[in-house]
């Protein structure tokens, strides 16, 4: 009987780091396409996470919004401010210096949440029924529809960069931004899209991640580490890859910290994530050294 009690506490395990780990695979796979595919260094990637779980907070509890207005409300947020970032901020300095640029602007995005929520733990305390698999073991009806929507999200963008004249005109552009440019393609315009579009599933996997999580000022640093460490170890431009290690990260972070205790998370999970760079440096999903995939 204690045997099938731990089995059923690693399995329970096991399921909630799978549907976490969807969410970061889709918030993962925004900051590969802006890094592997954009070759953009976007450093406000974990900051506006954080924000889309304070907006969602701000219209589902503050203005008590329904769901799907508070879910729009996000998505156009986000997808102004990758507009604007693109045209004001990223768009005429030189390439190498994005990084201070985001990292400053990731600043301004904590200190200006930091002014209007202060910095108490937001949460939007949801009480969430479960799907019982037996009478030990379950799911939150919640985190399976955020997985199976982020699953879902990532097929249809995929879909869309490979069916649509705008997604082939974005792979185009970044595969050679001046052919392209001599085959009627306004390039400047595509890359604002493309850019804005990312920030999209930004804002997306910031409103799940809120049914899950407490949200502070902070949180966006430990998101920025986490997307980045699963990009890396995915390898850029895979999108695929990276929802997948998304996935994996996302249930070794709960085994560790269900088995061995939270203290071990970090060192652990980092640990791996050493080794998986001196095995294969150039990530899981890319079969050979320097390989760039294309879209």
């Amino acid at each position: 009987m204690e045997y099938h009690m731990g089995v059923s506490a690693y399995i329970n395990i096991i399921l909630n780091g799978i549907c976490v780990g969807g969410m970061y695979g889709l918030m993962s796979s925004a900051f590969t396409f802006q890094v592997g595919s954009l070759r953009m260094v976007n450093f406000t990637y974990g900051a506006c996470i954080m924000l889309s779980m304070y907006l969602t907070f701000f219209f589902i509890r503050m203005v008590n919004a329904p769901v799907i207005l508070a879910a729009l409300g996000v998505i156009v947020i986000n997808f102004a401010i990758g507009w604007l970032m693109r045209k004001t901020l990223l768009k005429r300095i030189d390439e190498g210096m994005n990084i201070l640029t985001t990292m400053g602007l990731q600043l301004v995005i904590m200190n200006l949440v930091l002014f209007f929520f202060t910095s108490y733990p937001r949460d939007l305390a949801v009480f969430e029924k479960r799907i019982y698999f037996t009478p030990k073991i379950s799911v939150g009806i919640i985190q399976l529809a955020c997985f199976v929507m982020a699953g879902v999200i990532l097929v249809s963008f995929q879909l869309f960069l490979n069916k649509t004249w705008t997604g082939r005109a974005i792979r185009a552009v970044v595969q050679n931004r001046d052919v392209a440019g001599l085959m009627g393609i306004n390039s400047e315009r595509t890359l604002d899209l493309a850019f804005s579009l990312s920030f999209i599933l930004i804002g997306v996997a910031g409103m799940m991640l809120m049914t899950m999580f407490t949200v502070e000022p902070n949180f966006g640093d430990y998101i920025t580490l986490i997307g980045f460490v699963i990009c890396i170890t995915a390898g850029l431009n895979n999108l695929t890859g990276a929802f997948i290690t998304g996935v994996l990260v996302g249930v070794l972070s709960a085994l560790i910290s269900g088995v061995l205790g939270t203290a071990y998370h970090d060192p652990m999970l980092f640990g791996l994530f050493v080794v998986v760079l001196l095995v294969r440096p150039y990530g899981l999903f890319n079969k050979r050294k320097n390989a760039v995939r294309n879209i």
